[in-house]
């Protein structure tokens, strides 16, 4: 990487991390990202020039308001520091491509739907629907790996479309119909069993926008990744609340409540996409490779 445009690179990414930030607040809640002006979320007050530049304001200030002085949410800096590292991330794996670009633009989407998820709960059409038109989009001009739709038409018993954008175009295209129907299936039958949604349709929403960006072969990796890497959090997270309360609340039928209450709370399972979304984008190909090889 040349250092002077990675450093440049870092302070884009800094700098669509703070709109990404007004874009975390306010979407979910319905209110504009142009006005009003950024202002204290706790106070009201209105947030000075010299206080809204990404991190170093935060640092600076001490992750408190300078009106009201009360804390200043940790998820600022911090959305602002990894979409800066994200964009770098791109800037290293692919180069000054616009293969590059695809994964910035992939990665910006990703971050904000998994911080709106993880705050509010929900995945706003605002970020998934022009996501999936965006990696479609990109899918003409920047090939994915369209070895699963090859398979698919080898399996078929048809030749495969000749020209690269319109194979990676349909390669994208089945990304974004297994994905959806995948989930959308696993909605219905949960819903049929228990007469209760299991997964939101936002949450389709994002697979479609990850197989659109990702192609099919790694769309297929994000669908069987996320349940085990949320699976795994959620059992991390429902263990160390039981013993925070049992020594909170002795008795065994307390804690057999609370255990309950854990297991009835609803789950951010767009985190544990998006997560794995990020993971495919960088390490699916050689993850693939991992695990074909154990069949060698």
């Amino acid at each position: 990487m040349d250092p002077f445009i990675a450093a440049l690179i870092f302070l884009a990414g800094l700098a669509c991390g703070s709109f990404l930030n007004v874009c975390i607040s306010r979407i979910p809640n319905e209110v504009s990202i142009i006005a009003p002006r950024s202002c204290c979320p706790l106070c009201g007050s209105a947030i000075r020039w010299r206080d809204n530049i990404p991190l170093l304001s935060w640092v600076r200030l001490r992750g408190r308001c300078r009106d009201c002085g009360r804390p200043i949410s940790l998820r600022y800096p911090f959305v602002e520091l990894l979409t800066a590292v994200l964009l770098v991330a791109c800037y290293g794996w692919f180069g000054l491509t616009l293969t590059m670009a695809k994964g910035c633009v992939f990665c910006f989407l990703i971050v904000g739907l998994i911080f709106m998820d993880a705050e509010t709960g929900l995945l706003p059409a605002e970020f998934t629907y022009p996501g999936i038109v965006l990696g479609l989009l990109f899918a003409w001009f920047v090939p994915v790996d369209a070895s699963g739709t090859k398979l698919v038409f080898w399996l078929a018993g048809r030749p495969a479309p000749v020209s690269p954008p319109a194979l990676s175009l349909m390669d994208a295209a089945a990304g974004v119909v297994f994905g959806a129907g995948f989930f959308l299936v696993a909605w219905g039958a949960y819903y049929a069993v228990r007469r209760r949604d299991g997964i939101g349709f936002g949450d389709i929403a994002l697979i479609a926008m990850v197989g659109a960006f990702l192609g099919l072969k790694l769309t297929v990796l994000v669908v069987f990744l996320s349940p085990i890497l949320g699976t795994g959090c959620v059992l991390v997270w429902i263990v160390l609340r039981r013993r925070r309360t049992a020594r909170e609340q002795r008795g065994d039928a307390n804690q057999s409540e609370a255990a309950n209450l854990l297991l009835m709370t609803p789950i951010p399972f767009g985190v544990f996409l998006g997560s794995s979304a990020l993971i495919a984008q960088f390490f699916g190909g050689g993850i693939w490779d991992w695990y074909l090889g154990l069949f060698r």
